[in-house]
């Protein structure tokens, strides 16, 4: 079963691998080629970041359309024909992407690096983003893929764009001074929906200041688990035709 699921992503593997090179392309990091100390050094932990939007871009990829596809042709009630569980099956879809994302981000991390810098700099502390990334975008995915019968990719790249464009907007206001418009309460609200990127930032910071960042990851991993966990629970409820 794996290995057929892997032979029918080759082709959104290729595409994750092309997106790879295209995040290496941009990653100013990678272009900077100074020693340490000196005034155009970027530290190497910066590029966590970095990998961790190709742990989104990778999960995107690879599990668009992935329940709502099967759905939409017909293929839900041919597989399901037999005495399988739709949610072992999908589950089981999800990890191997979630296993090959990770794969293709710890292969990243390591090439892009020698490549650049002929050395690894960054620790592998600089994974722990990606993988809670690949969580959290997985699990959003997932629970659209559910819910629509189409664009569950699209949904979940509007998403992913609006929390930028929401924390940009918080974070100019914040740079001067300024209260933001609207009620507190409403501000931390869409702040709570929305996909939790302030807590991975705030894991970074502390731990790059010798701070405990378990209270952030935990918020980050509780998030991806909650979607995780009722788009499996929807799956388990509703049938379709």
């Amino acid at each position: 079963m794996i290995t057929l699921y892997l032979w029918q992503l080759r082709w959104r593997i290729v595409a994750v691998a092309v997106v790879c090179l295209g995040f290496y392309l941009i990653e100013p990091s990678f272009h900077v080629h100074a020693a340490a100390g000196s005034a155009d050094y970027v530290p190497p932990g910066e590029i966590a970041f970095t990998l961790a939007n190709l742990a989104a871009a990778s999960m995107l990829v690879l599990l668009t359309d992935f329940i709502s596809g099967d759905r939409r042709r017909g293929y839900f009630r041919i597989y399901f024909s037999h005495p399988t569980r739709p949610v072992s099956f999908y589950a089981l879809r999800w990890t191997v992407a979630y296993a090959v994302t990770m794969l293709i981000v710890c292969a990243f991390f390591i090439l892009a690096q020698l490549a650049a810098w002929g050395e690894i700099r960054a620790g592998v502390g600089s994974l722990a983003q990606p993988a809670l990334f690949a969580l959290i975008y997985g699990a959003v995915l997932a629970f659209f893929s559910v819910v629509l019968p189409v664009g569950d990719g699209a949904m979940v790249l509007s998403i992913y764009f609006l929390t930028d464009l929401w924390l940009g907007i918080l974070g100019m206001f914040e740079e001067a001074q300024l209260a933001p418009p609207g009620p507190f309460l409403l501000r931390q609200a869409v702040s709570f929906v929305l996909p939790p990127h302030l807590a991975l930032r705030d894991a970074y910071d502390l731990v790059v200041t010798g701070g405990s960042p378990w209270a952030p990851v935990s918020f980050a991993a509780g998030y991806g688990v909650f979607w995780l966990a009722l788009a499996g629970l929807l799956l388990w409820r509703r049938e379709w035709p």
